[in-house]
């Protein structure tokens, strides 16, 4: 969430690894004065991979095996981006991300994870391990029954062989290809026999002593020229870096990690940090672990920190005595540390208390948000320029006369009428880009739901104190997400002001053409109308959820992708089917918004609960007591209304609520879903009778 006070330094984290995941827990424990945080990670959600082979075999579901990082970002008030960085400039300090702004940096923290070493990408990698749960899914459904599956690498290939077994027992025949004698050839000679006999056990035929080096017609070649039947291979024989990593210029190791200090700080770029798969430890071995992962997060989150500070920093010391745990399947487990082995169902209960505590430490965080403090004001303009603002486009739209003036003067064409109105949101996600693109789809609600195109839009806009360079740059990202929607709309922004504050903040005054006979009002309604709303409900109840940090990353993505959904397509298509009466649902909620039609209209209406549409995730938050601030005033609607949660709900960028004859009822729900619209028809509307609220809940 938003920082208070000044911003000083910006730190993206780049990937959502273990490490990454680390530093954001202590940073939600700890926040850093003046520190802004940035996750970019492709994925809302990312696998535990200690528990990658539980999830496999079927004893973790796919949550239980997961960190949501929408919860725990929000926790940490840190940025969230959700997009894949497709590259990275230290000369410029700047992360590319195709589709959107350029994210920039003061400090850039990268854990990525690594690529599997596979020849010629034959096969599946086990990383990175988000894309081969996905791939392994498809393999095995092209894979007919009694096909022979090959898995090549160490230690980590043969629990995750073992996983397999279990999960394709008699439909798929596995091999275990090892460079070495012994799959865990680092471990004591009791363990050796007993993941060896637990993989004899689980029908994998072993080939050991020899690498893979290629798979072509059902055969998978050996170092000793030999070869082995294999319809298809995983790979899970080591890590190499993305090439990103060795583009970017800096110091890269054989394997195409970063290659960093004991600190872990790139050796070529002192603003540059690295943990995990993509790094390269000086002095350390190649090998990672999830155990080291964790306690890399810890060191990497101090040294952060003490960059800031410019003080010295420490380095990571990987123990060397860390007690290891590998899953043999059937409930069992074998452990080891230094010389001293024990195996058996105790020890897999063991692992599985470890790997669920920690899990829990990341993903059950429950901590209030910052109270709201005063909004400052400032002139962004005598801050840092105007003449260095983002410009505002005028490559379309309307006639401008305004030139290089102070103001626009823009030319309606004849016959048209002129529909304005204003909106202005305080910003609830921090990605100044998507906040944009909400702001703006908001914006132009009021326009669609007069029946009018939207035709020219004026920008007030307000970023957080920091430096000049850093408060252009979060404008810009703000206002290039607005564009976007205002120009898919047919929508041009003519002008903006922009200031400093506390909060981040952004409005719009939009102005749309209407012909006079084709303009519509919240009046009309009559008894036997249908109503339809255009959009699920639950913004506010998922904003507010995410706010605390109990909003999953797919209830609150589902919200965003609502919220950046435009009311022009809807709009278009109920134009056909004589629409009596619109609204657009909004702070009021549903049931302010239909209130307001039933009193212009002096009728009633009756919603069918089963028929209102809610977000996912929406009624389960709602059932936990999670509601908006804005929902308790919006209850002056309903009176003591049960079950009303979603008809309180405050709306940002919500639908359309239309009334049609009954007889276009159908035909406009139809219309409306073929063109994309997530349509239903929620009620109907009813005689006023004397002493009877206006509105129920059938």
């Amino acid at each position: 969430m938003q920082q208070s006070g000044r911003l000083e330094t910006d730190i993206v984290l780049l990937g959502a690894g273990h490490a990454h995941v680390e530093v954001l827990r202590r940073f939600a424990l700890k926040p850093e004065p003046g520190v802004r945080l940035t996750l970019i990670s492709p994925e809302p959600e990312i696998p535990y991979s200690a528990m990658l082979p539980g999830l496999i075999r079927g004893d973790y579901s796919f949550d239980q095996a997961h960190i949501d990082l929408a919860p725990l970002a929000a926790m940490a008030r840190a940025r969230l981006i959700l997009a894949e960085a497709t590259t990275f400039d230290p000369r410029t300090r700047i992360v590319f991300i195709p589709g959107r702004p350029a994210v920039a940096f003061d400090i850039l923290s990268i854990d990525i994870g690594g690529l599997s070493a596979m020849p010629d990408q034959e096969g599946i990698g086990v990383k990175p391990i988000e894309r081969f749960l996905a791939q392994l899914e498809q393999l095995v459904t092209r894979l007919p029954d009694g096909a022979r599956l090959a898995v090549i690498g160490g230690p980590g290939g043969a629990e995750l062989a073992l996983a397999l077994a279990r999960r394709f027992a008699g439909r798929l025949r596995l091999t275990l290809v090892s460079a070495v004698p012994d799959p865990v050839p680092r471990a004591p000679a009791s363990v050796q026999r007993a993941v060896r006999q637990a993989l004899v056990e689980a029908g994998v035929e072993l080939v050991f002593a020899v690498t893979a080096s290629f798979l072509r017609g059902g055969r998978l070649g050996l170092s000793d020229g030999s070869s082995i039947d294999a319809d298809a291979a995983i790979w899970a024989n080591g890590a190499v870096g993305p090439p990103m990593l060795a583009a970017s210029g800096v110091s890269c190791d054989e394997a195409g990690c970063i290659h960093v200090s004991r600190s872990l700080r790139s050796v070529s770029h002192d603003f540059i940090f690295a943990a995990g798969d993509c790094a390269s430890v000086e002095g350390a071995q190649r090998p990672k672990s999830d155990v080291g992962a964790a306690s890399a997060g810890a060191t990497l989150a101090g040294n952060l920190r003490r960059a800031i500070r410019r003080k010295q920093l420490r380095p990571w010391r990987r123990r060397q005595d860390v007690l290891a745990i590998l899953g043999l399947g059937e409930g069992r487990a074998v452990a080891w540390c230094g010389g001293l082995a024990v195996q058996g169902h105790l020890i897999w209960r063991l692992k599985d208390h470890i790997d669920r505590a920690w899990m829990r430490k990341h993903t059950d965080m429950r901590m209030p948000p910052d109270p709201d403090d005063a909004v400052r004001h400032g002139n962004l303009d005598a801050n840092v320029g105007a003449h260095s603002l983002p410009a505002v486009p005028h490559d379309h739209g309307p006639d401008l006369m305004n030139g290089s003036d102070d103001a626009s003067v823009v030319k309606p064409p004849p016959g048209k009428l002129l529909v304005q109105s204003i909106e202005h949101l305080r910003a609830f996600l921090d990605d100044p880009y998507v906040f944009g693109q909400i702001a703006a789809a908001h914006a132009l609600s009021d326009i669609h739901a007069m029946g009018a195109e939207p035709w020219t839009a004026m920008a007030t806009a307000s970023v957080s104190h920091a430096s000049p360079a850093r408060m252009r740059s979060d404008l810009a990202a703000m206002l290039e997400g607005a564009t976007s929607m205002l120009r898919g709309d047919g929508c041009s922004l003519v002008g903006r002001h922009c200031s400093g504050a506390e909060d981040v903040a952004l409005g719009f005054s939009v102005t749309g053409l209407v012909s006079p006979d084709a303009i519509l009002r919240k009046s009309g309604l009559r008894p036997g109308d249908r109503l339809i709303l255009t959009k699920p409900l639950g913004t506010g109840i998922i904003l507010a959820a995410h706010q605390r940090g109990e909003a999953r990353s797919q209830w609150l993505l589902a919200a965003i992708a609502s919220m950046q959904t435009t009311n022009a397509v809807a709009a278009r298509a109920i134009r056909g089917f004589a629409p009596r009466a619109t609204t657009r649902v909004t702070g009021f909620g549903l049931a302010g918004q239909l209130t307001e039609m039933l009193n212009a209209s002096r009728s009633a209406a009756a919603l069918w609960q089963e028929a209102i549409p809610a977000l996912p995730g929406a009624l389960a938050l709602a059932r936990r007591g999670i509601e908006s601030p804005l929902a308790e005033p919006n209850r002056q609607w309903i009176g003591r209304m049960p079950n009303a949660e979603l008809l309180v709900d405050p709306q940002t960028s919500g639908g359309l609520l239309v009334g049609v004859p009954a007889t276009r009822s159908a035909g406009c729900l139809a219309a409306l879903r073929d063109a994309g619209v997530d349509a239903a028809e929620i009620g109907e509307v009813e005689p006023l009778r004397e002493g009877h609220a206006p509105l129920r809940l059938s």
